[in-house]
């Protein structure tokens, strides 16, 4: 995946930010509703996007995830108050990133000062600052794209801790978390047991994406159904049990987990 200064993209880019809408938007009615009967609840759903980039795909006008949540919540499906803070590392992507979202909320009427908050750093030292102790009245999602690095799943781990009833958002590339599986001894199913989530859904790769990139939704709660316009299913779901193993281990891997059955049959 080529970078701009460590901004990764690639010819499936465009209609990854058309899936990550779909999800946005679906999470946010979801959430809503789950506020709207629980007045216990935070009445502030809460985004959290760890790896904002510039606002903008580099090189184009391509909305990035953060304008593309901004474009979401400004739907008139959604209602409640939100709070939007934007995590970035590299110095000469936050200040593009404080003047692209800044423009876009201006120009869409947006209270960019009560609404956004921007944190320059990696997601590893921000997180601790904006979450500090547990709080389980908060709702909301957090969302992580390393742009073909692995995440960072210690952070990810202690988010999930932080905020359970917080959802977590992964983009990564399977084909990834394979190839350094003989280093880490770990495949995507043991990262994903240890963020501790109780429920995922996952979606099924593009076709002819040889580096399995995949969405991820985690959560402690069952109330996120198969998303099938956009082919995102429940890890347990027969349709997700078709392509998972296959992002899960190599066929050589899956060879070897049947090998033992089949001897001892």
């Amino acid at each position: 995946m080529p970078k701009v200064d460590n901004v990764g993209f690639g010819k499936f880019t465009a209609h990854k930010m058309e899936i990550l809408r779909s999800i946005f938007g679906m999470h946010l009615v979801v959430t809503q509703a789950v506020l709207n009967k629980r007045s216990a609840y935070r009445q502030v759903y809460k985004y959290i996007d760890a790896t904002a980039g510039k606002g903008y795909v580099p090189g184009s006008l391509i909305h990035g995830s953060p304008l593309v949540f901004l474009d979401a919540v400004s739907s008139e499906k959604f209602y409640k108050q939100f709070e939007v803070n934007l995590i970035e590392q590299e110095g000469i992507n936050f200040s593009e990133l404080q003047k692209n979202v800044s423009e876009y909320c201006r120009t869409h009427g947006i209270n960019c000062v009560k609404f956004v908050k921007f944190h320059p750093g990696s997601y590893e030292e921000v997180l601790s600052r904006i979450l500090q102790s547990e709080d389980n009245r908060e709702l909301g999602l957090a969302f992580i794209d390393h742009s073909g690095d692995l995440p960072n799943f210690d952070a990810i781990k202690a988010l999930s801790g932080l905020r359970p009833r917080m959802e977590i958002l992964l983009y990564l590339s399977a084909t990834n978390i394979k190839r350094l599986h003989h280093i880490t001894n770990k495949s995507l199913l043991d990262y994903m047991r240890e963020i501790g989530k109780k429920q995922w859904l996952i979606r099924k790769p593009d076709r002819f994406d040889r580096l399995e990139w995949t969405f991820l939704l985690g959560s402690n709660t069952n109330i996120f159904k198969d998303y099938r316009k956009i082919d995102f299913y429940r890890l347990e779901s027969d349709e997700a049990q078709k392509f998972f193993p296959k992002l899960n281990l190599t066929s050589k891997e899956r060879m070897a987990e049947l090998q033992p059955r089949l001897f001892d049959d």
